[in-house]
């Protein structure tokens, strides 16, 4: 596997990620990143990656993955 390509083709989830961790979380930004570059893999393009991944969010939240108001800290219990 070139290790190049692999990181040229999730660049983009990066540094969007990257670009949301100061408005979000750093927490968000991960699944946010882990999410889009897994769709990447999956063959989706970046920018419908990124429209299904910031479809799921509620709240700037994954829940119930993320803490959010509606959902008990680490609900349900996911290892």
């Amino acid at each position: 596997m070139d290790r190049d390509y692999v990181l040229r083709v999730v660049m983009p989830a990066v540094h969007h990620s990257l670009y949301e961790a100061p408005k979000t979380s750093v927490h968000h930004a991960m699944y946010e990143a882990a999410a889009i570059s897994y769709l990447l893999g999956r063959g989706y393009d970046f920018y419908t990656a990124r429209q299904i991944v910031e479809s799921w969010e509620v709240g700037e939240a994954f829940p119930p993955y993320q803490t959010h108001p509606m959902y008990p800290a680490g609900y349900p219990h996911v290892y």
